[in-house]
């Protein structure tokens, strides 16, 4: 296929451009294996970090909640981002510049609607599983073992706690173990995750350290504080239903059953009226 038939039709260059795209993010997400070159993702990182400094900040951060944390992945995003809008930019040559611009425009930020998302897929997994986990350090802590010994316990369970939970507390019983102190470890676990119910728990584990109460007694607050938590957020969507459901009620349903119900009275109604004649 020659260039000026392949610029005649670059819906062909926009499928291929997905395609190797679908196909090099599993091997980026699993870090350094199948990363993008430097020399590529160069350019593309200066002119992100160009845009304002809020935002590249944000990205950084919802990058590292979303689990993304090899050491090219901000500029692996960065080369998704700029690279493909560019490209996209291409279809201003079949299409008018206004809609290339719009394509280019939501490609970019689609992409951070999809980093969004993953970190808040993650922030729910942890959070909801840290209940489970919380039970699981008194039973240990119950047991005779110590905290730290605890957190590489737990960090092994692969049952009932979420694998994100498990890389967390695993991240944070090796820089506990690397002599980072505690209060700084906690506060690390909660900049890696986002997650406030792990901020609490870091609080509340420091203080009971300092002022020697009972570790035992304080994973069980907390853990049934969260479940408190848990149920109240299930309740709370729940009591959401009948709003979320009108709409559909009134501008869907309601009209269709009105028409079920007083159409044949209608027709009815009419044949008798065109079969009663008029008085003189």
């Amino acid at each position: 296929m020659s260039l000026t038939a392949l610029l005649e039709t670059p819906e062909f260059l926009i499928a291929a451009f997905f395609g190797l795209l679908l196909l090099r993010l599993p091997q980026m997400k699993g870090g350094m294996a199948g990363s993008i070159p430097q020399w590529i993702a160069g350019p593309a990182l200066s002119a992100l970090v160009s845009l304002p400094r809020g935002y590249g900040a944000w990205l950084q951060r919802t990058q590292i909640w979303a689990g993304w944390r090899s050491n090219t992945a901000f500029g692996e995003l960065a080369s998704i981002k700029i690279y493909g809008s560019i490209f996209l930019l291409l279809a201003g040559l079949v299409l008018p510049l206004w809609s290339a611009l719009l394509i280019a425009a939501l490609f970019f930020f689609a992409a951070d609607a999809a980093l969004l998302w993953a970190a808040r897929r993650r922030q729910k997994e942890i959070r909801e599983s840290m209940p489970q986990a919380l039970d699981l350090m008194v039973l240990c802590v119950d047991a005779g073992l110590g905290l730290d010994a605890t957190l590489q316990r737990i960090a092994s369970e692969r049952s009932a706690i979420a694998k994100a939970l498990n890389e967390e507390l695993l991240t944070l019983g090796k820089d506990v173990l690397l002599g980072m102190d505690r209060e700084r470890a906690y506060q690390e676990l909660y900049a890696r995750t986002g997650v406030d119910e792990l901020r609490s728990l870091g609080s509340s584990l420091n203080q009971s350290t300092k002022l020697g109460l009972s570790i035992a007694r304080v994973l069980r607050t907390q853990s049934e504080f969260l479940r408190t938590k848990l149920s109240q957020k299930a309740e709370e969507r729940a009591a959401k239903l009948p709003i979320y459901m009108a709409f559909p009620l009134w501008f869907c349903i309601m009209p269709a059953l009105m028409v079920v119900l007083l159409a044949p009275s209608v027709i009815m109604f009419l044949q008798q009226l065109n079969q009663t004649p008029l008085a003189k």
